[in-house]
């Protein structure tokens, strides 16, 4: 359960970005000497109370290798 940092209401997660124009999505990666590694999908939340809306990870293992 996430809470928004501006009002502290329950946020609506695991949500998906869609860029206009590109069905791909985002996804962060870590480029190292022509080498990417995928760390995860990015997702989002949303305040359904303000509007504040943040990008998180899940799955953090990939960026801890």
């Amino acid at each position: 359960m996430r809470k928004c940092v501006k009002c502290g209401k329950v946020m609506v997660s695991d949500l998906r970005l869609k860029v206009n124009g590109g069905g791909y999505g985002i996804v962060v990666r870590v480029d190292e000497k022509q080498k990417a590694t995928i760390i995860d999908d990015v997702k989002v939340a949303v305040c359904p109370e303000c509007g504040y809306t943040e990008m998180y990870l899940e799955d953090l293992t990939n960026l801890k290798d």
